[in-house]
């Protein structure tokens, strides 16, 4: 699985404002970054198996928690289509930007 994955399934939320990894200083909120940050492969007695899983992490930044919250809910249904496991979600609130982030992170397996 690669960005190339997920962007299309996204890709349209926050008016387009989606960025892999990082988004461009003075992009204006709400905004969604999305990463891979790690991946997994299956081994057993004989070598790999071929089996592998991604971790999908989206973090949405907005002006409040509630709008954050909403898009990162969009976010979730938007991946339905890679059927993701080990949903795991978090808030907080970035004080350097002033910004709220909610961010969800998934396992996808291939």
């Amino acid at each position: 699985m690669t960005e190339a994955d997920v962007y299309p399934l996204i890709g349209g939320l926050c008016t387009g404002k989606v960025f892999p990894y990082v988004a461009p200083q003075g992009t204006v909120a709400p905004w969604l970054v999305f990463s891979l940050p790690s991946d997994n492969e299956d081994d057993v007695m004989c070598g790999q198996s071929g089996a592998s899983s991604n971790s999908v992490q989206i973090d949405v930044y907005a002006t409040t928690i509630d709008e954050a919250t909403a898009i990162r809910a969009q976010a979730k249904e938007a991946l339905n289509p890679l059927m993701p496991t080990s949903l795991m979600g978090t808030k907080g609130y970035e004080s350097d930007t002033g910004l709220y982030r909610a961010t969800i992170e998934v396992q996808i397996w291939e």
